[in-house]
């Protein structure tokens, strides 16, 4: 299961997983180490800051990009959670 998001300059991502505060996200565009990121959750009015620790090209162009959760709410990390059927251990 995967949670769809719009980042800024409309490129698109799919939050994969979450462990803790860490992410792993499928995006559109690659992403400098560091770089704040405001994510739009579809289906919600939530915005998810992230902060970007790498972006890693994959085999059919898309890219990994990892990082961490930054200010997630109580009400956020519960969503999160529900979308990637996932318990995270923070």
């Amino acid at each position: 299961m995967s949670l769809r998001l719009t980042l800024p300059a409309g490129a698109t991502a799919e939050l994969d997983r979450v462990e803790g505060e860490r992410f792993w996200m499928r995006a559109s565009r690659a992403y400098a180490p560091g770089t704040p990121l405001k994510a739009a959750v579809e289906g919600v009015a939530w915005v998810l800051d992230l902060k970007v620790a790498r972006s890693v090209r994959r085999d059919d162009g898309a890219f990994t990009v990892d990082g961490r959760l930054v200010n997630l709410t109580r009400p956020q990390r519960a969503l999160v959670e529900e979308s990637l059927g996932a318990v995270s251990s923070a």
